[in-house]
């Protein structure tokens, strides 16, 4: 199910720093410290996103890693979404 405007933003007070993009979309930049570790990052999550069947929409630029989800299926952002920015931040904190 989709989630309304005000489930949302609720959903981004209690994430870590991700934004709403046109509405449909929640994006969030990662700064990893070398280019390899931004690799191994973009693979766990890689892994991650095949374990839910969800996958993220992602840029690596050398060692910013931004990361965009959205439910395309559905037609906008859902829960699904939400669980799996906790999940890619949990990832994270293994890289800090």
């Amino acid at each position: 199910m989709v989630l309304t405007q005000e489930e949302i933003q609720a959903s981004l007070r209690d994430s870590q720093k991700w934004e709403l993009e046109d509405g449909t979309w929640i994006k969030k930049h990662y700064n990893l410290p070398t280019f390899p570790k931004a690799m191994q990052f973009v693979n766990e999550i890689a892994d991650l996103a095949e374990d839910r069947q969800h996958h993220p929409y992602m840029i690596i630029d050398h060692t910013t890693v931004t990361i965009k989800l959205s439910t395309l299926d559905k037609g906008g952002l859902t829960q699904k979404d939400f669980e799996a920015a906790h999940a890619y931040d949990r990832t994270y904190l293994r890289y800090t």
